[in-house]
């Protein structure tokens, strides 16, 4: 009866606290930067302000910007190997985020909200 109790608090703990445990409920993007691709989860729903986190899997300095409908550039991010930043971005509903890898070069990562996990390039 005892270790019935103690599943039945542990088990209201973590369902109470269970957005402590899934990182696809972020109020914003997460950008994984490896050596080869991009990993991306995106937030299920717009929000204004958009949080923006660039985390570096690579063994170099990651630096880039995030840029708003191709014009606008909303903020600078440098990141050294094995650690991440936030940027805060206000957008408006239609907006296209981008974030451009400026060194090492890569590809124009789209931003899209709703998505939940996807890379860049695609897995084949």
């Amino acid at each position: 009866m005892k270790y019935f109790k103690l599943f039945i608090f542990l088990s209201l703990i973590l369902m109470s606290n269970s957005s402590l445990f899934a990182i696809e409920s972020l109020n914003g993007f997460l950008i994984t930067s490896y050596d080869d691709s991009f990993r991306i989860i995106s937030p299920e729903k717009f929000r204004s302000p958009m949080e923006v986190i660039v985390e570096n899997k690579t063994l170099v300095r990651l630096i880039g910007k995030v840029v708003i409908n191709n014009k606008i550039m909303a903020g600078f991010i440098s990141v050294d190997s094995d650690k991440y930043q936030k940027l805060t971005i206000n957008l408006k509903k239609g907006d296209l985020l981008h974030f451009v890898p400026l060194s090492p070069s890569f590809q124009e990562v789209e931003l899209i909200v709703g998505n939940k996990t996807y890379e860049i390039p695609p897995k084949k």
